[in-house]
């Protein structure tokens, strides 16, 4: 649990990040890519971080190739980043309630 719990704070720490710069195009942040590069080689199997992971590849490539706009991907990764980190509470919480009984 606490490992889960660290992760989620680690998703949390890197990418909230870009909501408070909407134009800093974090897509081209090399520091960023290799944080992420660093986390998913470290966690290969939390299925969440790939996912995000994947997403923001896919977010950036799409920037790139001007089918997205930096805001429109900023707002699907931020949603998509909510839902996992509030599955990951749910799923910590649900196992803290099952301990207590």
């Amino acid at each position: 649990m606490v490992v889960r719990v660290f992760i989620s704070v680690l998703i949390v720490i890197f990418s909230v990040a870009p909501a408070f710069s909407e134009t800093e195009n974090y897509c081209h942040d090399e520091e960023a890519a290799l944080e992420w590069e660093a986390l998913v080689k470290k966690n290969p199997n939390d299925l969440g971080l790939q996912r995000l992971h994947a997403l923001r590849l896919g977010i950036c490539e799409k920037i790139e190739a001007g089918s997205l706009t930096f805001d429109q991907g900023m707002r699907i990764f931020e949603e998509e980043r909510e839902k996992v980190v509030q599955k990951r509470f749910e799923e910590d919480r649900g196992k803290k309630k099952e301990r207590t009984f």
